[in-house]
């Protein structure tokens, strides 16, 4: 039996990416900056359906999020600056975010939000991809 087991081609090493996010424009320090991860298809951007996600308190110019051991594939990058660290993207009576909201790829909200093919950053099996995602308030 041993002999048969040594005999096998190895296992397959599951490989995991990187992704980081360079959020730019930060203005001021007051609340959090929150970073969420979706997939493609119907939970992008529904809350609560995040792959991923983190936050931390705001700096002003530019914070780095990093999340490491991704499985390989495409991923939708939303960011908002709770400002008033409600937990909630604040908006006014026209439904427009009064807090600062950014996508990966630099990706722009023009009469709502972009599409996932707009914001898809594929991260791949090994190694780091790094995406843009300037603040606009």
């Amino acid at each position: 039996m041993l002999a048969v087991a040594m005999l096998a081609p190895p296992a397959s090493i599951a490989h995991a990416g990187e992704l980081r996010i360079a959020v730019e424009n930060i203005v001021g320090s007051d609340g959090h900056v929150r970073v969420a991860l979706y997939g493609e298809g119907p939970t992008f951007l529904k809350q609560g359906q995040e792959e991923a996600a983190s936050f931390r308190v705001a700096a002003p110019g530019t914070m780095t999020f990093s999340f490491p051991d991704l499985a390989a594939g495409r991923y939708g990058v939303a960011v908002f600056h709770d400002a008033n660290a409600n937990g909630e993207l604040d908006s006014n009576l026209l439904g427009i975010p009064t807090e600062g909201v950014a996508f990966s790829n630099a990706a722009r909200a023009n009469f709502g939000p972009p599409s996932f093919a707009d914001v898809a950053v594929t991260v791949p099996e090994e190694g780091t991809v790094t995406t843009h995602a300037p603040l606009t308030y």
